[in-house]
């Protein structure tokens, strides 16, 4: 029987679960056909390895899992790499086999399951992972850059490249093959790592909150994968040039991957102490976010208004739910800040009746997320797989803006909608930071 030259098993030599290292390597080498290229990493070993019969020890100083990954691609020619970190399952690579002399040019993850079918880019960015021990096209890795160094644990790490992959274009399929375990590893305290951000402000010229908006995008903890979305609706060439300045050092400052700058000249004149919920304003803002988020293609996105001021551990808090396995895929998790009333938080609690539902006191707000009707988009994270998939919306009959209306129809696809009761912020233009107590 002829070897597998195409794919290349690459182990590091911390792998375990039951049996220990040694148990992985001897399930590799049982596999039929063996695999002709075997390469373990010294990365997370206690003690110098000896290079078992047909393998290739790699020993290195490396930083990370990522870079030491990275190093055992490059050691192999191979076109295909599993990467293995626990005990595989008999007929695996014979199954990864066939499925790569099948693939098509454009597949760049093969994963194991128990059908073929594709997995696209939007599900991806839904799921909490990917299976353990899926194939990888060496050239479709090489080209965004191979393993993420954002993040460290297997899992991370084959679900972030999995979404930097999908995102170039690449598409992700499953073949027929026996599963093996989820790792523990899928929560690792850098999972939310993995996900990419876009952060979108529009501003209408406030002058009294810019330094504390600049101020918070300055200091707030952020994913490695991060993009600025600025909509100017000023109408004051003073204002824009300052707050395109202040977006350029922004992006400088924090390393961000993306800056995207938009004046828009649409033209809305409130009126003095107008009331929040005029038809008018709503409909004015739901346009601006139509300008701008159809053009978004990052996992996550971030509503940030310019009035707003969360902790600097706010963003992290609120995507790291993204990465905690749930019974129901999540939409959208806001902070917490007042709704125009003072009494309540922005959100109402889910009830059959749809839309807002019943005011939440915040003498009942917990401190953990909380699963709710409707939250505004102040200080808010959406699955882009949710909103990419639906056009922003306005219907002044339900009297909600374009956010309210979001989170119902996601609700209607099955999908949750919470309140982070522990990330409490500041609206400026409405209420004062509210204690837990």
């Amino acid at each position: 029987m002829t070897t597998a030259p195409e794919i290349a098993v690459i182990v590091t030599a911390d792998a375990g679960g039951t049996g220990g290292l040694g148990a992985v390597l001897a399930a590799v080498d049982a596999q039929v056909p063996a695999p002709t290229e075997r390469i373990l990493l010294g990365f997370g070993a206690q003690a110098p390895l000896e290079a078992p019969e047909g393998w290739t020890v790699l020993a290195g100083d490396w930083p990370s899992r990522a870079q030491a990954r990275t190093a055992g691609w490059a050691a192999t020619d191979a076109r295909w790499a599993v990467f293995v970190d626990a005990v595989v399952p008999a007929g695996l690579l014979a199954a990864a086999q066939q499925a790569v002399c099948s693939a098509p040019s454009d597949v760049a993850v093969l994963s194991p399951g128990s059908e073929d079918g594709e997995r696209d880019y939007w599900a991806l960015r839904v799921a909490d992972g990917i299976e353990p021990a899926s194939v990888w096209r060496r050239a479709a890795a090489e080209l965004v850059g191979w393993w993420p160094n954002r993040c460290d644990g297997p899992a991370s790490l084959d679900h972030a490249l999995c979404l930097d992959l999908t995102a170039a274009g690449w598409r992700s399929v499953s073949f027929a093959a026996p599963l093996l375990p989820r790792s523990e590893a899928d929560a690792t305290a850098d999972a939310w790592q993995k996900r990419s951000l876009a952060i979108v402000s529009l501003h209408a010229g406030r002058e009294s909150t810019f330094s504390r908006w600049e101020e918070v995008l300055l200091n707030t903890e952020l994913p490695a994968r991060t993009s600025l979305y600025v909509v100017d609706n000023s109408r004051d060439p003073e204002f824009t040039e300052r707050l395109r300045a202040a977006s350029v050092g922004i992006q400088a400052a924090r390393g961000l991957e993306h800056l995207d700058f938009t004046v828009d000249g649409t033209v809305y004149q409130p009126s003095p102490d107008e009331w929040y919920l005029k038809r008018e304003r709503n409909l004015h803002v739901a346009r601006l976010y139509a300008s701008v988020l159809p053009r978004i293609k990052e996992d996550l996105i971030l509503t940030l208004e310019d009035d707003i001021d969360p902790p600097a551990d706010a963003v992290r808090r609120l995507v790291e739910e993204y990465s905690r396995p749930s019974g129901t895929p999540l939409a959208a998790i806001s902070a917490a800040w007042d709704r125009v009333e003072g009494r309540y938080v922005c959100g109402g609690k889910a009830g059959p009746e749809g839309g807002w539902g019943a005011p939440i006191p915040w003498e009942e707000l917990p401190d953990e997320p909380l699963d709710v009707g409707c939250v505004g988009g102040a200080c808010t994270v959406w699955a882009n797989a949710v909103v990419s998939q639906t056009p922003v919306l306005f219907d002044w009959e339900e009297t909600m803006g374009w956010d309210g209306l979001l989170c119902t129809g996601a609700r209607e696809r099955g999908f949750t909608v919470r309140i982070h009761g522990g990330v409490r912020c500041v609206h400026h233009t409405w209420g004062v930071l509210r204690g837990s107590e």
